[in-house]
């Protein structure tokens, strides 16, 4: 039979003979404007293997699989079908699979004809592909269809297999490139498609994906063929697929709305037994989805909504369309969750609601833009939580994102939110707090400098314009400009995701005559002490709001700050000047000491926002070198008398004071705990929980734990260790009402801080029989944490036993090379044992080990980690930033040190 590519070859050969035996210059000429028009359409053959985007010209319309998959084999087999738009014939074509085997491959066109093909893998480490046709495939439509089989991924990567209870459950994770571990795919979010999935597993097991279930086939022979609903277009990464023993439970749908003519079914699914724990986030979806498409006023996308708590998961949670994988740490809620574990739970549920829009919906075109997912998620979930319990003190979100983030943020090695991704290694440095948390705090900036219904018209648009595709920053800005009217706000908002670190600014008030004032605004980039950051490189374009009290009450002056220095007239001379007015802005600041000064004396009239941006300015000003020791414990002592968020948010100060402390040191500041903090236990703990805001419920087990851990608490630390015993059933019968779940880590701490083994070997039986993920990484990292060396050495052998997920490992690492008392003890096992930890712990994790550089604080012991790290670099591709970011909080630790702790010695010395 004669193939479409013979008789083309054929009637080519037969041109270029004519041609050769009788030519005219007429002839030549038309004959070279017919070379040309060849050798545009010659099939394209990309021999060079792409490193980071796949090349252009080729690209997927639809994904068909069928899965065949059985939770207690080792692998499973997919049929799969691709079609393809390609607008030029090609001989190869690059693609993604990492771990896929594949049988056969063929493409069929339109017409029916096949084309066979060679398909090679393993072209890089991360997965690149090829495919060789036995003929071109020419422009336009083609079918890609292939067998394969693959391994379950045993690293919560992909289509992973993970065991509870001797029970074995699959789930997919696919974000960021990790969708083509379970079929070969274009992994990149540019490609948005339609998704059919079939799967075929035991009948005893529960099955979801991302569509609906249309039909459940009974084979006849023990397995169950499930067909799913065609999706709307999505990304690879969001694909997903649950099978295991898991319970179900199905909810009532979420109602209709205006919006939305028709109900969203809804069901959650648990490992087997925990079924009843998915009772309260169910109940509260419907009022977040409800809010969030009256936000967007857009209807929620995707048909049904599942909700998933896996076995075990490398995140928090997963954003897949209409299937959101979760943690159950992230979901499950019992009589056993705390405050602040419940809130992260629906701060989280909120988060991955609000990818359904952003990020789902609407999908960055390339990792660079990925903050357009994750920042604005982290954002809404404020908004969302804030809307549906307005008492439960949510406002203060963007301001705990800003201080999450400027740590990090202060680094000359941290990157700017909108970052270039050059390589797949690039791509996990996205996944960061500069995304999440600084992304989202300068987001509700701008909403605030705009105005909420402003901002509003500006999303809304953007969701239109760009449903079921894909967009850049760019395209975000000008819906943004669009919908808001101000296009003068583009280059703002661009000074602020272009560029790395903090604006400081140095805010000078002063007062030319009883009538009139001025604020001066001089800007620079934050730089810790022992930095190499340029603090005069840079300029922002920042929305400035300081709010102001003078003698005709309080008031707020808003300009967009441009120059290096700016001066904002005022028409009286203020009392005091907050230089952030309702903590939205996100940068630092100092100011003249009259105004500091005024500041401290009136703390009080500042809201807890501005406190905490006050208190988080001063702190830096210290890590700085241009506030004092005593002006940092000086403003402690006043945040003791404001508010509990505020305090909250500023007594992990106190740890970096003792660090630099001797014995006699430590007891000094224990008495100064003890007067600054105990009177404020003493209020929360004498009033009934009801009384009580969310933000003093949420600081109560917090405070305690630091007058437990550094105030003079001797009897209570024995009273909760011995609370401990009694909850864990150490030497009697377990007592679950003995201890609050907030007292956990401090109850096991203060068990195992002196070196009691009876404890610690009771502790680790009770880890054993647990099943509650949440409680046992809390123990384990309490041990890790506060345990003496001999006991911590123990763990870490026994850490690397299947008796310890690869996430509780990742945690025990971190934590033990925390605890000084112990890491000079662990250091050398975890080097001894480095691949064993890294071939054990999540794929995920892995590029994030060198970041316990920071846990050392002299020169000697940094270039040693760096060093260490940098020998066992084969084992975690993508681990520079880590590492970077890791040696240089080392180095600035030891800078610090070396210019403040005589400073602080002297503050809190016997004398």
């Amino acid at each position: 039979m004669k193939t479409r590519f013979a008789t083309a070859l054929l009637a080519g050969a037969a041109s270029v003979i004519l041609v050769s035996a009788c030519s005219t210059p007429a002839d030549s000429a038309a004959a070279s404007i017919e070379a040309e028009t060849a050798a545009a359409q010659a099939p394209v053959l990309q021999a060079e293997i792409p490193r980071g985007q796949l090349p252009t010209g080729v690209r997927p319309t639809a994904y068909r699989l069928d899965l065949v998959t059985d939770p207690n084999a080792a692998t499973f087999t997919g049929y799969e079908e691709i079609d393809l738009i390609l607008e030029k014939p090609h001989s190869r074509i690059w693609l993604h699979a990492l771990g896929p085997v594949v049988s056969s491959i063929k493409a069929v066109l339109p017409d029916g004809m096949e084309i066979g093909a060679t398909f090679t893998g393993d072209q890089t480490p991360d997965g690149v592909a090829r495919i060789d046709f036995d003929a071109p495939l020419p422009a336009g439509n083609a079918t890609l269809v292939l067998k394969y089989e693959a391994p379950y991924n045993l690293h919560l990567a992909g289509l992973y297999k993970v065991e509870q209870g001797g029970l074995p459950y699959l789930v997919t994770q696919f974000e960021d490139i990790d969708a083509r571990r379970m079929f070969v795919s274009f992994d990149e979010p540019r490609f948005k498609t339609p998704y059919t999935l079939t799967v075929t597993a035991p009948a005893e097991m529960e099955v979801a994906a991302n569509g609906a279930e249309t039909e459940a086939e009974d084979l006849g022979d023990g397995l169950v063929r499930h067909h799913f609903a065609t999706t709307r277009p999505l990304q690879s990464y969001l694909v997903a697929i649950m099978v295991g023993p898991y319970d179900q439970v199905v909810a009532d749908p979420i109602p209709a709305t205006d919006l939305r003519p028709e109900p969203v079914p809804l069901r959650a699914f648990a490992p087997a037994g925990k079924g009843e724990k998915l009772k309260d986030a169910l109940d509260i979806t419907d009022e977040m989805v409800e809010w969030q498409e009256s936000y967007f006023d857009y209807p929620y996308p995707y048909g049904k909504l599942d909700l998933i708590a896996a076995a075990d998961f490398a995140y928090g949670a997963m954003e897949n369309a209409g299937a959101i994988v979760y943690r159950e740490a992230a979901l499950l809620i019992d009589d056993r969750t705390s405050l602040a574990r419940r809130r992260g739970i629906y701060s989280t549920h909120a988060h991955e609601l609000g990818h359904q829009w952003f990020g789902n919906l609407v999908t960055p075109a390339w990792w660079n833009d990925i903050w357009l997912n994750e920042a604005f998620a982290t954002w809404i979930s404020t908004k969302t939580m804030n809307a549906i319990d307005p008492e439960g003190d949510w406002s203060l979100g963007p301001i705990n994102s800003s201080l999450n983030a400027m740590p990090t943020d202060s680094l000359i090695s941290t990157r700017q939110i909108r970052n270039p991704i050059l390589t797949n290694g690039d791509i996990g440095d996205a996944f960061d707090s500069i995304t999440y948390r600084k992304g989202g705090a300068v987001l509700n900036m701008f909403e605030t400098y705009l105005g909420e219904d402003t901002f509003r018209h500006g999303i809304r648009l953007h969701m239109r314009r760009f449903e079921d595709g894909v967009a850049t920053t760019q395209d975000f800005m000008q819906s943004l400009a669009d919908g808001s009217g101000q296009p003068g706000v583009v280059s703002s908002f661009t000074s602020f995701i272009s560029q790395p670190g903090i604006p400081f600014l140095d805010v000078t008030v002063s007062c030319s005559a009883p009538t009139g004032g001025e604020i001066s605004v001089t800007q620079s980039r934050y730089a810790p002490l022992g930095s190499r950051i340029d603090t005069d490189a840079q300029t922002w374009e920042i929305p400035f709001a300081a709010r102001i009290h003078d003698a005709s009450g309080d008031r707020v002056v808003r300009q967009m700050l441009s120059a290096k220095t700016n001066t904002i007239t005022l028409d009286a001379c203020p009392d005091w000047v907050i230089p952030n007015a309702g903590g939205a802005g996100y940068w630092r600041f100092e100011t003249d000491a009259d105004n500091a000064a005024a500041l401290q004396a009136n703390y009080a009239s500042l809201s807890p926002a501005e406190q905490m941006m006050l208190l988080d300015s001063i702190g830096a000003g210290f890590d700085a070198g241009k506030l004092s020791a005593a002006d940092l414990v000086s403003a402690l002592e006043t945040s003791a008398g404001g508010s509990a968020a505020a305090i909250y948010s500023s007594i992990g100060e106190i740890g970096s004071l003792k660090a630099m402390l001797d014995e006699d040191g430590k007891a000094s500041l224990a008495d100064w705990i003890e007067t600054t903090y105990g009177p404020v236990w003493t209020y929360l703990s004498e009033r009934p929980a009801p009384a009580l805001s969310t933000s003093e419920r949420l600081l109560a087990p917090s405070l305690w734990s630091l007058l437990l851990e550094d105030g003079n608490r001797a009897d209570d630390r024995a009273e909760v260790a011995a609370r401990g015993k009694a909850y864990m059933g150490i030497g009697q019968d377990a007592d679950p009402a003995a201890l609050p779940s907030e007292d956990l880590y401090a109850a096991v701490a203060a068990g195992v801080e002196n070196g009691d083994w009876d404890f610690y070997r009771g502790a680790i039986d009770f880890v054993r029989t647990s099943q509650n993920q949440t409680e046992r990484v809390i123990i384990l990292s309490a041990i890790a944490g506060e345990a003496t060396p001999d006991i911590v050495a123990d763990l870490f052998k026994l850490s690397l036993s299947d008796e310890v997920s690869g996430n509780e490992l990742y945690s025990i690492y971190n934590y033990s090379l925390a605890n000084q008392k112990a890491q000079s003890t662990v250091w050398p096992l975890i080097k001894d044992n480095f691949a064993s930890i890294v071939a054990k712990i999540p794929l995920i994790r892995k590029p994030q080990m060198p970041k316990m550089a920071s846990a050392f604080c002299t020169a000697e012991d940094v270039a040693d980690a760096k060093a260490f790290f940098e020998s066992q670099a084969d084992l975690m591709p993508g681990y520079e930033r880590s590492l970077a970011q890791g040696v240089e909080r080392g180095e600035n630790c030891s800078a610090l040190r070396a210019a403040t702790a005589d400073d602080v010695k002297a503050i809190f010395s016997e004398d």
